[in-house]
């Protein structure tokens, strides 16, 4: 039965430890209390009541022993159990509770208790059962505590979790507000930059510059302007991603149509950068399903996952688009021979802003939004995203869109 104690023991001392930054103002307190109050304390304190306890059975079992108590044996003993009760130990509760039991039963044979035989034998009885039913009682009570206190526990845990977690979520919220403003301000500077030192030289050299210089200068400033309009559609397509202002203009269209017509449209950037681009489209048995998409956001999540295949994988290598049937679901596949994602930065991959931490990745003009917009535009078709990646392999990045029987 010690187990009975030792989980108690456990529960108490959790109770303990967080009413330890109490103690020394509890002290205090003492200090100050009147004498009669502080020995009223320590009578009845849980050290005390073993003390009681013991003496109460001792003093209990003597009357026993010289008075014919009959029936009221039990009480006494009962009131000891009762009293046993104080020290919040269920083993002490049933050791004093078989020890009146045990002692009941010597009184019977030594208490010179009078009156018929079977009269005595039912009184000693009948006081055996009060003493079970005291400690009972007792244990009842003791466990129905020891619940209420291990849900108080528990419940203070999750309260100061619960803090912990909004005081984390507080801190990366304002370090994510602060990255924002850092990463925002770097994009837009440096097209700006562009723009504002071509115009500036454009104004000033006009008249001195040739027409090849104007022109490269011209070029230089619309390239500028075509980064800037890019990035703030893609804040604009983040920020209604996040407050469910991201509306799509549904209508039922032939998916892999739609991805073979964008990944070849993308073709010529991705041969200008010495890369060659390969489109597999399995139509086996998908002729009758369509997608009920948006095929302008659909053509939009794969520019950006073949602008990104394109961009951070090498001079020569393939970048593979394959589309097909699953199942009840349409999934498009974007792999690339690059430079690789770690495991760890997987998961962060689809964070507003986040670019992996090396030389090349840094060297690559981006805000760390394209992945972003599309894990959100993949999740508002109902569909899911998925990344493979393998360092100095390659990157295959997979998502479904749910596929519907059209009527023929």
């Amino acid at each position: 039965m010690g187990w009975l104690s030792r989980d108690f023991d456990q529960s108490g001392g959790e109770v303990g430890t967080n009413a330890g930054n109490n103690h020394a103002s509890l002290d205090t307190r003492q200090i100050y209390m009147p004498l009669n109050q502080r020995i009223v304390k320590a009578l009845l304190s849980r050290s005390s009541a073993y003390a009681w306890t013991i003496a109460l059975v001792v003093g209990f079992f003597i009357l026993d022993l010289a008075l014919p108590l009959g029936v009221a044996a039990g009480v006494p003993y009962s009131v000891a159990v009762m009293a046993s009760m104080r020290t919040g130990r269920i083993r002490f509760v049933i050791v004093i509770t078989f020890t009146g039991i045990a002692l009941t039963l010597a009184g019977l044979a030594m208490s010179p208790d009078g009156g018929e035989y079977w009269k005595v034998v039912a009184n000693r009885i009948m006081a055996i059962f009060v003493i079970v039913g005291a400690g009972v009682f007792g244990f009842h009570a003791i466990s129905v505590r020891r619940r209420a206190t291990r849900q108080a526990i528990l419940f203070e845990q999750v309260r100061r979790r619960r803090i912990q977690d909004a005081n984390v979520q507080l801190i990366r919220s304002a370090e994510a507000r602060s990255n924002f403003l850092g990463q925002i301000s770097h994009e837009l500077r440096t097209p700006l930059t562009s723009l504002t030192a071509f115009a500036h030289i454009l104004d000033e050299k006009s008249d001195t510059l040739s027409r090849d210089r104007i022109k490269a200068h011209s070029e230089v400033i619309s390239r500028s302007a075509r980064r800037l309009e890019v990035l703030i559609s893609d804040l604009v397509d983040v920020s209604g991603a996040e407050t469910d202002s991201f509306e799509l203009d549904l209508t039922t269209i032939d998916l892999p149509k739609v991805v073979s017509d964008t990944a070849n449209d993308y073709a010529f950037h991705v041969s200008s950068r010495d890369q060659e681009l390969t489109v597999d489209i399995d139509t086996t048995n998908g002729s009758s399903y369509r997608a009920i998409a948006d095929s302008a956001r659909i053509a939009q999540l794969v520019t950006n996952l073949l602008s990104n295949a394109s961009k951070y994988s090498w001079p020569g290598s393939v970048i593979n688009v394959f589309c097909g049937l699953e199942g009840d679901k349409y999934i498009v596949k974007v792999t690339d021979r690059g430079g690789g994602i770690s495991r760890e930065d997987i998961s962060k991959v689809f964070t507003p802003f986040f670019r992996v931490d090396n030389a090349e990745v840094r060297a690559v003009p981006g805000a760390g939004l394209g992945l972003t917009i599309v894990k959100s535009i993949v999740e508002l078709h109902g569909g899911h995203i998925y990344i493979e990646s393998e360092i100095d392999v390659g990157t295959t990045i997979s998502f479904t869109i749910p596929a519907v029987i059209i009527d023929e």
